[in-house]
């Protein structure tokens, strides 16, 4: 208590001191207090940042954007394994090129009935949105079919398309409200809490859907820049702090903390363009040769996982179908080697042919990003023990894209965030935006044989995988055979997953399982101890 008391303190004299660095200052930076007598607490504490809106698609903040995630509902999100949960959908029906879904009873936080006509509207807003628009490259058209239900026409058939329907839902025409100094006041939402503009306190919202926990109010600390916000964090002023973990940061928090999975794969890019990469067996030596726990331990000191295929491990749909090895596995990298001719090693310790040549490829990576400049170095290192020769350049991040975009390279280490319906095509078809020195696409197939769902199978050739992925996107392929296909072709080599943190305070128990899309996933479970 006496801890939260000096919090307090330091807050209400800091927040005088600082102002926001990328919004208009206000002056209004008063503290709610928080008395507590029992046992257990009903309330908690999180930063915002007063100067900044919270309608969800005009706000520039960090801190903001992930209060409304309470404040807002969607009419989906997906847990930390990826799994779907209905939120403002009750039902949600894929056919083909068409997405139905249907809402459940729910009333916005004024009592007013959700409808279909607040979906289409809060769409067109997240159409525009930077943050959410990206969500929707597949959308053709939205309707309204009735009061309680959306249609959504899609240019191809994506049987994950529901896991994007993540974007927050705001009551028609709310965002235009404004108060009596003509400023626009935050949305109205149907989502577990509601906002108090004049108090800067979010209390539990009775009308919601869901089965209420013991968190009644959740009072709010102004943290108006990223100097303050760390300051905030480091002293315990907050509860609960996500922390992205984007550029190796460190976070100092006395706290406990729990891991949060993201669809951000890091992946050792291929050049296909580049004769000898052409080949399977040199690639899956390749693979076979890196230590993906070396690099999670070393390189990402922990916060990512090994990458078992890809698509992420947690990922439950195909989880039990990747196989790659976590672990170097030299003698398998050796036998791929011998296949192509490469059984030799010479007094280099390098694998020859019976020319004797040997394999000699460049790593490119942007040196401005250190886990990955040190994961680039562990696997030249493991490489050169499986005798193959690998030399490393490293560049700053312009000239890395410069070089990646003119095709100068042969193997690179990239990431990207790939959207939670799980598509790969802007990285592995070419001319995705991500495709660097990627095969043409053949043609769409007319046929493709169905395969038991149990049964893995097999498949050959370099442009295999492209074939089995035209085919998934037109409900001709499974999921499983994507997978399948992507592990046995190689065209890139997976490593990790990166991995994101919650932190949160000693005093608070049950927070369990966030979700990168919902870090407040369990705060209906939350414990809070005096």
């Amino acid at each position: 208590m006496i801890k939260k008391i000096i919090c307090v303190i330091l807050v209400l004299t800091l927040s005088l001191l600082w102002g926001c660095s990328d919004v208009e200052q206000n002056n209004d930076d008063s503290l709610p207090q928080n008395s507590q007598t029992a046992e257990t607490a009903s309330a908690i504490q999180l930063l915002y940042c007063a100067n900044d809106t919270m309608n969800p698609y005009k706000t520039i903040s960090k801190l903001n954007a992930e209060l409304g995630l309470l404040i807002f509902d969607s009419l989906i999100k997906y847990t930390n394994e990826f799994e779907t949960v209905n939120c403002l959908a009750s039902k949600v029906e894929l056919d083909g090129k068409t997405c139905t879904v249907t809402l459940r009873d729910a009333v916005f936080s004024d009592g007013s009935v959700v409808s279909a006509d607040d979906i289409l509207y809060s769409y067109n807003l997240a159409k525009e949105s930077p943050r959410f628009s990206s969500l929707f490259y597949e959308v053709e058209s939205v309707v309204t079919s009735s009061s309680n239900k959306v249609v959504f026409t899609l240019a191809c058939a994506d049987p994950y398309f529901e896991k994007l329907l993540t974007f927050p839902i705001i009551k028609k025409d709310s965002d235009k409200i404004k108060n009596e100094d003509n400023v626009e006041l935050a949305p109205i939402g149907s989502g577990r809490f509601i906002f108090d503009e004049k108090t800067a306190v979010l209390t539990k919202n009775i009308r919601h859907y869901q089965k209420s926990g013991s968190i009644e109010k959740i009072t709010l600390i102004n943290a108006p820049d990223t100097e303050s916000m760390t300051h905030y964090v480091e002293i315990g002023a907050t509860d609960i702090y996500f922390a992205e973990m984007n550029n190796d940061e460190i976070i100092r928090m006395d706290s406990k903390k729990v891991s949060v999975n993201r669809n951000n794969l890091i992946y050792l890019g291929i050049n296909h363009n580049y004769a000898p990469l052409k080949s399977d067996e040199l690639r899956f030596a390749i693979s076979a040769a890196i230590s993906r726990t070396d690099i999670v331990n070393k390189a990402f000191y922990t916060n990512a996982t090994a990458a078992t295929g890809f698509f992420h491990p947690s990922f439950e749909a195909v989880s039990k179908y990747q196989s790659i090895n976590s672990d170097a596995d030299k003698k398998i990298s050796v036998e791929n080697l011998a296949k192509i001719g490469y059984n030799r090693l010479n007094a280099d310790r390098y694998y020859e042919n019976s020319s004797g040549k040997v394999i000699e490829l460049t790593l490119l990576v942007n040196k401005d990003s250190a886990s990955k400049l040190s994961a680039a170095n562990l696997i030249i290192d493991r490489l050169a023990d499986s005798g193959i020769k690998v030399k490393l350049n490293a560049v700053s991040k312009s000239q890395y894209f410069s070089l990646l975009e003119s095709g100068q390279f042969q193997l690179y280490i990239g990431e990207v965030k790939l959207l939670p319906n799980m598509d790969m095509r802007s990285l592995l078809v070419s001319g995705g935006s991500a495709a660097y020195g990627m095969i043409e696409p053949p043609a769409p197939s007319e046929e493709a044989e169905e395969q038991p769902e149990e049964v893995a199978p097999v498949f050959d050739n370099e442009t295999s995988y492209l074939t089995v992925l035209n085919g998934f996107y037109e409900s001709k392929n499974t999921i499983v055979d994507l997978a399948t296909a992507l592990q046995s072709s190689m065209p890139i080599i997976p490593l990790v997953y990166r991995n994101s943190l919650v932190f949160y305070s000693n005093e608070i128990e049950d927070v369990f399982s966030p979700s990168y899309n919902d870090i407040f996933i369990s705060i209906d479970k939350y414990i809070v101890k005096k």
